[in-house]
């Protein structure tokens, strides 16, 4: 069967196709990727975004081994690498996002404001896929090359919130400080409220509720003033997860549902995620009601939160449904599945490389080994876990885990071992906001010293 005249062109074999454009002298393959570049653009631009990326390509293999005085293809070709990445991001194709936002930092006729915008989105791109290091380049590098006050402000922002998520809050409060400062200077009060609004999310884990609703009053009072519905929305959740230290439940769920409800009107996704795991936490934490009714719901909405994550291309705050779920399922009694779910939020923190889901995920796969009985594995798991956030500061997590680790050995009548763990897990909670974790650590060295003398 004859191939007919309109796809006769085509080529059956890339290797075909290959060798026969390396026969081509390389200024006729220039002419060809910028004929090519002209017709395409008279042909497909009407019909949407997806094929940019293609014009981007043609544009830049229009270019090489030309000299062209003048010449436009250079902005043609980052006009083209612009669109494709916004195109690839508003699909959720991050990887290929990021790196089109890294050509067009490096591109040659970007201009410095190009450039910086160009490294704060590859630097959120990263982040929102776990990649630490290259998003702290990105980010880094913008703020580095920031001319404008508020777009270094925006870098310090962004650079400053993945500090808090990995707990380094001595960076985060730096880089958020000085970006609130930078802001309040241009008067840009938007601008001022994402970073006040952030720096109030790295001091509020030590307060208590009513000093929590104190320290959000100026974020509401700003929101509220510049119309901000997803600022409103954060700061609503901010809250509710101060009425739930507090193990005030019900203020915290009404809270918390009127996040997700602004959140979700906002069109803001990721802080979505966040506010629906912290339900699912409520829900896992909370004393009053039928206690299996609230394991059910805690996993219900851990798995609304993965799923949106997931949906989203958002990898990093992932493990946090992920323990959620494998807790709710051990205490349930399907081990199998708690297992499966805590394998997972152990993966996805070591790719993250944050040091608190880490110690969560080794937690977990600890407690699920002790429930079905294996108490070496249990053992050696949560000593790993401890091992891996030791030099890490992470006293919460590590309070968790000795805790568990004193009470399993406890239990085998190492009473020595058990009694150290206990001691350290102490000393540790000694400067612990949450009064909770600080008496609950003395019950269990007090119960162990007893058990100790009745042994």
């Amino acid at each position: 069967m004859q191939p007919d005249a309109e796809t006769s062109y085509l080529f059956r074999h890339a290797t075909v196709r290959d060798a026969a454009y390396q026969l081509l002298p390389v200024s006729q393959r220039s002419r060809l990727h910028g004929l090519a570049l002209d017709i395409l653009e008279e042909t497909t631009l009407g019909l949407g975004l997806d094929s940019v990326l293609d014009l981007a390509d043609h544009a830049g293999l229009a270019q090489v081994g030309v000299t062209l005085a003048g010449g436009d293809l250079p902005f043609r070709e980052l006009r083209y690498l612009r669109l494709a990445a916004v195109n690839a991001a508003s699909k959720y194709a991050n990887e290929l996002a990021a790196r089109l936002w890294e050509r067009v930092a490096e591109h040659s006729s970007a201009s410095a404001d190009e450039r910086v915008e160009a490294f704060a989105e590859a630097g959120l791109l990263h982040w929102m896929m776990g990649r630490r290091k290259p998003a702290l380049k990105c980010l880094s590098r913008g703020i580095e090359l920031s001319e404008d006050d508020t777009q270094k402000a925006f870098c310090l922002i962004e650079r400053g919130c993945l500090y808090r998520d990995v707990r380094d809050n001595a960076a985060a409060t730096r880089d958020l400080e000085q970006a609130l400062e930078l802001a309040r200077g241009a008067g840009d009060k938007r601008l001022q409220l994402r970073a006040h609004g952030n720096l109030c999310t790295v001091r509020d884990e030590s307060l208590t509720q009513a000093s929590v609703l104190e320290l959000y009053v100026p974020v509401l009072k700003l929101a509220r003033e510049v119309d901000d519905l997803r600022a409103v929305g954060i700061t609503e959740g901010q809250i509710g997860l101060a009425c739930m230290r507090s193990q005030n439940w019900k203020d915290s769920e009404n809270h918390l549902l009127e996040s997700i409800r602004l959140l979700r009107e906002a069109g803001d996704a990721l802080n979505e995620c966040t506010m629906l795991s912290s339900l699912g936490t409520l829900y896992h934490e909370r004393t009053d009601g039928d206690r299996r009714l609230n394991l059910m719901r805690a996993v219900q909405y851990q798995r609304d939160a993965l799923n949106l994550k997931e949906e989203s291309g958002f990898l990093f705050q992932k493990s946090e449904p992920l323990v959620g779920l494998a807790s709710a399922n051990r205490e349930m009694g399907m081990l199998h599945e708690a297992e499966r779910w805590a394998n997972e939020a152990l993966r996805v923190s070591m790719e993250v490389g944050d040091p608190v889901s880490i110690g969560h995920a080794y937690l977990q796969l600890g407690l699920i080994h002790e429930a079905a009985g294996d108490s070496t594995t249990a053992e050696r798991t949560l000593t790993y876990g401890f091992l891996a956030v030791e030099d890490a500061d992470t006293d919460s997590v590590k309070v968790s885990l000795l805790s568990a680790l004193a009470r399993l050995l406890a239990g085998q009548g190492a009473w020595e071992d058990a009694q150290n763990h206990a001691q350290n897990a102490v000393t540790l909670s000694a400067t612990a906001p949450d009064t909770r974790t600080r008496t609950r650590t003395r019950q269990l060295l007090r119960a162990i010293e007893e058990r100790k003398l009745s042994g």
